[in-house]
């Protein structure tokens, strides 16, 4: 900034000014409520001098005729300074009697009284916290007041916008079988699926989940998140299309890990045929503690002994002894004891060869410690699943496709497409 106009702001704001010098966080509050003031002015001369959507005295209407220039009218608009007041130029065809004023599409305006920094800061933190937390954060970064519904309007409006780019690159496929061109050209690619629930008004839903991850030639770790609630079919397309942009069709290996459920084998089979299927450990670990804890309690140590001594055998890839082990402990249990085990058994025996684990680890591979489910806590648990949040179907869909934008680094691109006035 030119050091006269710095000057003169001292000036003027010198009393303000020299009242905190002694304090440096008194000081940059000082400054700070002075620049938003400043900037709440400037905006507003700046505005009131622009053309805002002006376009001569008449524009072409979509009914096929015109509309008339008939003045300005104004728009109150909550933005980062506080309020300011735009005279819009307004437009109206006497045929179809639609309206129009040019300047919202424009500069982005959507329903709701927000301006696009100020809609974009609100999206920002909502897509980790609640709503109500989300305005009290701009309320003390921004010194704003606004109500959660608000927020909660805005990040379903906005996020409904995300999850129709989403749609309509799936329909784009579908229309055109043109496979997306790859963006990374990863040797070796993970494709890890999940679903997960959210608590929404008739009960809880499913999301799925996935997590498209690999290592460049660095080593550094790059990940890529999918998620819906939609049915296993619709959401093995959005997977597999985000695969290909991360370099499915190029990768020298596709491993692909799962959790043993009938609906993520069938994805596998209709889009992943060639992956490397891994039933991850997390999951299967997770069976053996459930078996275990029905058979000798939560949390005590005959539990640890038996589950760690199986766990041994899964993880040197040991199916078969851990099999007989399980069969011969079933002939001395009854009841719920022996239905634990019968469960048990049924899944290390559906899922046997995708429990190779000693195999997969000689081969360098991510056997899925967690990564599945943990794709799911960061994805959905995190957000959707906070204490006492009850969802709407439009508000769960918003916030998921809105966190997921968030979440592959997709945010300023998907801000500068103006998605408040799509």
């Amino acid at each position: 900034m030119d050091s006269r106009i710095l000057d003169q702001l001292e000036e003027l704001y010198d009393e303000e000014l020299t009242l905190g010098q002694s304090d440096l966080g008194q000081l940059e509050q000082s400054i700070g409520t002075l620049l938003t003031s400043i900037g709440a002015g400037l905006l507003q001369r700046v505005v009131d001098r622009s053309r805002n959507g002006y376009r001569g005295s008449a524009i072409p209407c979509s009914c096929g005729n015109s509309m008339r220039f008939v003045g300005h009218r104004p728009r109150s608009v909550h933005t980062l300074w506080g309020w300011i007041t735009i005279h819009r130029a307004y437009y109206h065809c006497a045929a179809c009697h639609r309206g129009q004023a040019p300047y919202d599409q424009d500069s982005g305006l959507g329903t709701e009284q927000l301006s696009p920094a100020l809609a974009k800061a609100c999206c920002t933190l909502a897509v980790d916290d609640s709503f109500a937390e989300s305005v009290q954060k701009i309320g003390q970064l921004f010194g704003e007041r606004m109500a959660d519904t608000t927020v909660a309007a805005l990040v379903q409006q906005v996020g409904a916008v995300s999850a129709r780019q989403q749609e309509d690159q799936r329909q784009q496929f579908e229309a055109t079988r043109q496979i997306p061109a790859a963006e990374a050209q990863p040797q070796r690619l993970y494709v890890s699926v999940d679903g997960t629930t959210a608590r929404e008004r008739d009960g809880w839903h499913e999301a799925k989940i996935g997590c498209i991850y690999w290592e460049d030639e660095q080593f550094r770790r790059h990940a890529y998140y999918v998620g819906r609630f939609c049915d296993s079919q619709t959401f093995g397309w959005y997977l597999w299309l985000a695969a290909c942009r991360w370099g499915l069709g190029g990768a020298v290996e596709v491993i692909y890990l799962g959790d043993g459920a009938a609906w993520i084998r069938n994805e596998q089979e209709r889009h992943f045929q060639r992956a490397v299927l891994i039933l991850d450990w997390y999951h299967a670990s997770e069976h053996l503690w459930d078996c275990g804890k029905t058979l000798f309690g939560e949390g005590t140590a005959l539990t640890q002994q038996w589950v760690q001594e199986r766990l041994s055998l899964l993880w040197d890839g040991q199916t078969r002894s851990l099999l007989e082990n399980l069969k011969a402990e079933r002939r001395g249990r009854r009841g719920g004891k022996r239905e634990a085990l019968d469960d048990l058994i049924r899944y290390i025996s559906t899922n046997e060869e995708q429990m190779r684990y000693d195999v997969f680890r000689e081969q360098g591979y991510d056997i899925g410690s967690g990564s599945v489910e943990g794709a799911c806590k960061h994805v959905v648990g995190k957000r959707l699943k906070q204490s006492g949040m009850i969802w709407t179907r439009p508000g769960s869909s918003a916030t998921l496709a809105l966190r997921i934008t968030w979440l592959n680094g997709e945010w300023d691109r998907f801000w500068q497409s103006c998605p408040m006035a799509a």
